[in-house]
């Protein structure tokens, strides 16, 4: 233990004494920079549980995998590939100052992938253990600790990375950047190394060096990987389970002497042993009956080597390879586990590898230490409701685990989970939540990056309301990349057929090819998700009612009245975007034509009329039939009042929803409303983002739903 921890720990013993237990030591951020899509992204992590959301190849993925990278302790390894695409202009830029002779710029100028673990702990910490390792500040008040992985070019190294890379003789210049990769990319390898300081939180230019051995001997991380190898016969699931049951057997020989798991393991070893001393003496048997016809072919030949046999049984691979998991049937029949459903396998092996990596890392008893799990995708076969449970009782897994090994222990396990369920992400609160979004570079070679936003992080959020709809209506807003958010059932079903009409007036990739998700949220509800499809940085058009309504009647309430004899609208939405309560018909007929329907990734769309001065609808069922005048039995007239009644009134003629059904699939030959087009329109040329960097395989790209 270091000097400055002791005296903390001393400190700490005196002022408390009636602490007995290690208080809760957590990671509280991750920082990455330069790994692939994590240019440059601080991620902070709860308490218990982390959730991971966003589209596929945002980097949710690679957050996993520079941990991993990083702690292993052996066949460390980087390559150009894990770079960011914003380094490639660094490398150019090294290349350049080396060329003209300025070592120490040239060194300064490469890039280095780095993570740096924030660690926060309790101040009255009585036993700082493998912590003290990273502590190098003197404040008795600080109650953090850095450590700092760097994967750099080691020292005395430049002249090989560059070695073979001059200036052209006529003009002076380096190669391209192009051409300086395709020469050093396989020189990455041999000539970078890993480092690791621990940090002074209050002065960075305090370091001290630390080997990887002590991170770990702190910092435990496990991956549950998605389980997607239960639905290949070729996989044989019964390896999957037996390989836990071996990690299982492992961790129970590890802990204590007089505990209930390290007996049954003793039991299992001693087990072992007497059936390899009954089989070997089976085997001698059966051997001494083949020597004879050994015999026959001159063996065992001039030195007379007799031939024995030794038996020996591997408990470890016994488990790993012959052992599968079978259900009780009906009438003692027992049927193998091929025979029950993906999602429950996949759920008893996510339990079972959770257990295993929470027994393994018991082994180490009261011993202050931090133990990370990365849980991929868990959704993957199991049914929506499975889901939600799931993510739900994930951290009671934590109380679970010691109660059934009947210890006092805590497991302060934090698990970060990466999803692609809206189930999983719905169910999880807010603060828990953190989004990964794609955002292009600021030039065209900086390529693409990710940023990783903490939802507890987003201002004028209205939490409870947006979780309680994102859970009944199992949302995807966290994974689309476009939204449309409309007021009714007419609108949620005429708008997909209208979007399929608009892709077909158009040359290349229409709305229906992008993931689009679209939202019922009604007027009155629609300017509560401002805020955060502002936070999300989602390009989100909302499609609105004008409802505009007149003089207040005798019971105080104003009554609805056509569009060009109104004094006002009663749409919250309305009202909310342009900040005014009183704002009235005219001037949002006038505002409809100017940019301010549009603020940065945010389009507002409320009718407008389908020629300048001619009548305009005040509801969706009112705008369709003005742009589809030949589909029902009345005509204009040029009186637009007048015509914004008939219009009202066919309207009423309908029932809501069976108006729509009959546009959205009975009948297709019918124009979008001018306001709803242009919405679209607005849409589909705003720009999306493309992943040049993978995460993890793409899964094709998803239509509106």
């Amino acid at each position: 233990m270091s000097e400055n921890a002791q005296n903390r720990s001393a400190e700490n013993r005196t002022s408390n004494p009636a602490t007995t237990s290690s208080a809760p030591i957590r990671v509280s951020s991750l920082k990455i920079e330069n790994f692939r899509l994590l240019r440059n992204v601080d991620v902070k992590l709860s308490e218990k549980t982390t959730v991971l959301v966003g589209r596929n190849n945002t980097g949710k993925t690679s957050l996993a995998e520079v941990l991993g990278r990083f702690l292993q302790s052996k066949d460390f390894g980087l390559t150009l590939a894990d770079f960011s695409s914003a380094t490639y202009d660094k490398f150019r830029e090294a290349c350049e100052e080396y060329v003209n002779g300025d070592n120490n710029a040239a060194r300064s100028a490469l890039p280095a992938i780095t993570l740096t673990i924030t660690i926060a702990y309790d101040r009255e910490l009585t036993e700082y253990g493998p912590l003290s390792a990273l502590i190098v500040d003197l404040d008795p008040d600080c109650t953090e600790a850095k450590v700092k992985f760097s994967y750099a070019l080691e020292g005395g190294k430049l002249d090989e990375l560059f070695d073979g890379i001059e200036a052209d003789p006529e003009t002076g210049k380096i190669p391209d950047t192009t051409s300086i990769l395709a020469t050093i990319g396989e020189r990455i390898p041999s000539l970078f190394e890993r480092t690791i300081f621990a940090i002074d939180p209050n002065d960075t230019e305090n370091t001290r060096a630390v080997t990887i051995e002590s991170v770990r001997k702190l910092v435990t991380v496990d991956f549950l990987k998605a389980q997607r190898g239960l639905d290949d016969e070729k996989e044989r699931p019964k390896d999957l389970i037996g390989k836990i049951f071996e990690s299982l057997f492992v961790a129970a020989s590890k802990a204590e002497n007089d505990s209930a798991r390290r007996q049954t393991a003793d039991e299992l070893t001693k087990a072992v042993v007497n059936i390899e001393s009954d089989l070997g003496a089976k085997v001698d048997k059966m051997v001494a009956g083949v020597i004879p016809t050994l015999k026959q072919f001159g063996y065992p030949g001039i030195n007379d080597q007799e031939i024995s046999t030794k038996t020996t049984l591997d408990i470890e691979k016994l488990l790993s390879n012959y052992t599968s998991v079978h259900y009780r049937g009906v009438a003692g029949v027992s049927l193998p586990e091929a025979y029950s459903g993906l999602g429950s396998r996949n759920l008893v092996m996510i339990l079972l590898t959770l257990l295993s990596y929470y027994r393994d890392y018991a082994v180490r008893g009261n011993t202050p230490g931090i133990h990370l799990v990365f849980v991929e995708e868990p959704e993957a076969h199991l049914h929506p409701q499975m889901q939600e449970v799931f993510i739900e009782q994930l951290a009671a897994l934590k109380k679970l685990f010691p109660t059934i090994d009947r210890t006092e222990q805590r497991w302060d396990a934090q698990f970060l989970v990466s999803t692609h369920s809206s189930h999983v992400a719905n169910k999880a609160s807010f603060s828990a939540i953190r989004y990964f979004r794609l955002k292009s570079g600021q030039s065209k070679s900086m390529g693409k990056h990710s940023d990783v936003l903490d939802l507890s992080k987003a201002r004028n959020v209205n939490e409870n309301f947006l979780h309680q709809y994102l859970t009944l209506t199992r949302s995807d807003l966290f994974f689309a990349d476009k939204a449309i958010l409309v007021e009714g059932t007419s609108e949620r079903l005429i708008v997909p057929k209208a979007i399929e009409k608009l892709d077909q007036q158009i040359d290349g990739v229409g709305l229906s090819s992008q993931y689009v998700t679209l939202l019922e949220v009604g007027g009155a509800y629609a300017h509560i998700f401002f805020p955060i499809l502002e936070f999300l940085g989602l390009p989100s058009l909302i499609i609105t009612d004008i409802d505009t309504v007149g003089e207040k009647n005798d019971n105080g309430k104003r009554v609805r009245t056509p569009v060009h004899s109104s004094e006002r609208t009663s749409n919250a939405t309305i009202k909310k975007w342009f900040s005014d309560a009183d704002v009235t018909p005219e001037h949002l007929l006038a505002q409809a034509e100017t940019v301010s329907i549009k603020k940065e990734t945010l389009y507002l769309a409320y009718q407008v009329p389908e020629v300048s001065g001619q009548a305009c609808g005040r509801s969706f069922e009112d705008a369709f039939i003005l742009a589809n005048q030949e589909l029902f039995d009345f005509t204009l007239t040029d009186n637009v009042i007048c015509d914004e009644m008939l219009a009202k009134n066919e309207a009423e003629a309908h029932k809501k929803s069976t108006f729509a059904l009959k546009y959205s699939i009975e009948e297709d030959d019918w124009h979008t409303p001018r306001y709803i087009q242009q919405g679209l329109e607005w849409l589909l040329n705003y720009p999306s983002p493309v992943a040049i960097e993978t995460d993890n395989a793409s899964e094709g790209q998803v239509a509106v739903k």
